[in-house]
């Protein structure tokens, strides 16, 4: 079994350790979790935070998906 972990940026994720859950599966992000972390894959469908994300080219380095 592949294990996978979708994490969010809100405060309750805060508590959580990411690099720690690194070596058991794969991360999916959404939205601002890029600052803090490099998720396997950051996910974005808001448009205002998927340009951001496109803006500060973490898109042309990192694995990215949006609309």
């Amino acid at each position: 079994m592949t294990l996978a972990f979708v994490c969010g940026n809100g405060v309750s994720r805060k508590a959580i350790d990411l690099t720690q859950l690194k070596s058991l599966g794969t991360i999916y992000g959404c939205n601002g979790l890029y600052r803090d972390f490099v998720p396997d894959c950051l996910v974005a469908t808001d448009r205002p935070i998927a340009e951001s994300i496109q803006k500060s080219g973490y898109s042309k380095s990192n694995r990215f998906h949006t609309r």
